[in-house]
């Protein structure tokens, strides 16, 4: 029931660090994402996994796009 955020290692630091903020806020404050186990981690390419919901992991794959593109 865990969800992953893997970040390409060729995203900087700064930008890895708004992830790991923006699931902190979502475990807080989302209901979709309340009480879930949310990893951020480095890997060769940015993905998310959710092998619960198809449609939450989606919905993240666009928030995290969000912030790599725009900050956050």
């Amino acid at each position: 029931m865990s969800i992953t955020i893997t970040i390409a290692t060729s995203v900087s630091a700064a930008d890895y660090a708004r992830i790991e903020q923006l699931a902190e806020v979502l475990r807080e404050k989302d209901g979709n994402f309340r009480g879930r186990a949310v990893t951020v981690e480095r890997g060769p390419t940015t993905a998310i996994t959710d092998t619960q919901d198809k449609l939450r992991g989606a919905l993240l794959q666009l928030l995290v796009e969000g912030v790599l593109s725009r900050g956050f």
